[in-house]
This record gives structure tokens, C-alpha cells and sequence, in this order.
């Protein structure tokens, strides 16, 4: 599920227009920032958030995020990831190292799980409260970015754990919740698309 947002501007009203997959769907909507939905709010939130602490990449626009999407990392870019030569994997004190990973993927996974809360609330409404595309289109991007942001942490832990022969299965366990958490919130966002295109609890 691949979504991607991009901001424009509409007289004096700023305004954003969405692009999103759903259900194999191109669909383009137009919303006012004024209401946006706790959901939206919350989701952009978090993605602000996990760049601003080095976590997962900051937004690059339309062509960065899809080119994200489809390639995954750079080829160009550093041999030693940024996160992991942020916090040092390759030179300060493995257990440093450890404890920082696990604090910041503890962090990560309590925020992903708050945009999970949001979403299901989404789910609970009624019908008539149904979700939107922008609902859809910002949980997928703090999907993403979640994504992102596990993989900087199973990046960083491959390179200190290559020099020191420790016991990680602490920190090894925290990643495994958080890969749990953001399998969770695959299947509230393909219900939350599901619930868009009134679908959702429709028995075939």
C-alpha cells in the first residue's frame, strides 16, 4: 500500500492534495490543513517527530517519497547508515550503543501504537463518520516512516554487534515488538482503506 502527499496551495487558503493507492485505486482529494482530522494530526505528528530525532528520513515531497517507496535506501548513500553514525554503532561503547537503540525503538513503538489508537477510533465510528482519503493517506505515510525507522535500529544493531561479542536479545526482543507493532498497524490501515471505500465489515 504506497501513498504519497503533496502540499499546494489554493488562493489564500492553504490546502493539501493527496495522491493515494487504495485498493488499487488512484484517488486525488483536496482538504483544507483547518480540518484535518486527530487522526492527520497525530499521524504528522509522528512522522515530524522520527525525523527530527534522526529516525527515518524527513519528507522529500512527491518524486523523494515514491522514489522511497519503489527503491527503498540510495545507492549513493554512506556505507554506515545515518542513524547508525549518529549514535556512534561503529565507535562509542557497545553498550552505550544498545541502550540508546532500545530506548529510541521503545519510543518509536509507543508512538506508532498512539497512531494505531487513532486509527481504530476511525474504525469504531459510525458509517455516516466514515474515513477519508487523507485519514488513509497520513496513517499509511506514519506506516512508512515507522518502517523506516525500524530498519535504521536493525542497521545500527548489525554494526555494533559486529564488534562486541554481547548479549542483545534485550534489545533484539524490543525490536521484535516493534516489528509486531507495525505488522498491527499494516492491518488497521488496510481496514482503514477498506472502511474509505466502504468496504470494511462487508461480508463477500
Amino acid at each position: 500500500m504506497r501513498s504519497v502527499l503533496v502540499c499546494v496551495s489554493l488562493g489564500l487558503l492553504a490546502g493539501c492534495a493527496t495522491v493515494s493507492v487504495v485498493q488499487g485505486e488512484t484517488t486525488v482529494e483536496t482538504a483544507l490543513t483547518k480540518s484535518q482530522s486527530a487522526l492527520r494530526q497525530t499521524s504528522d505528528a509522528y512522522c515530524d517527530h522520527l525525523a527530527e530525532q534522526g529516525w527515518a528520513e524527513a519528507d522529500k515531497g512527491l518524486a523523494g517519497f515514491a522514489d522511497l517507496l519503489i527503491r527503498g535506501r540510495s545507492a549513493s548513500q554512506p556505507e554506515i547508515p545515518a542513524y547508525a553514525s549518529d549514535i556512534g554503532a561503529d565507535s562509542r561503547a557497545p553498550v552505550l550503543v544498545l541502550a540508546k537503540i532500545s530506548a529510541d525503538s521503545e519510543s518509536a513503538r509507543s508512538g506508532l501504537e498512539e497512531v494505531t489508537r487513532e486509527a481504530r477510533e476511525v474504525l469504531d465510528k459510525s458509517v455516516a463518520d466514515a474515513s477519508n482519503r487523507n485519514d488513509v493517506i497520513a496513517y499509511e505515510r506514519a506506516l512508512v516512516r515507522a518502517q523506516m525507522a525500524h530498519r535504521s535500529f536493525l542497521e545500527a544493531l548489525d554494526i555494533v554487534t559486529a564488534r562486541a561479542d554481547m548479549d542483545v536479545s534485550p534489545i533484539k526482543a524490543e525490536l521484535n515488538a516493534f516489528s509486531d507493532s507495525i505488522d498491527e498497524a499494516r492491518r488497521v490501515a488496510d481496514d482503514l482503506a477498506e472502511r474509505y471505500t466502504g468496504s470494511y465489515g462487508v461480508s463477500s
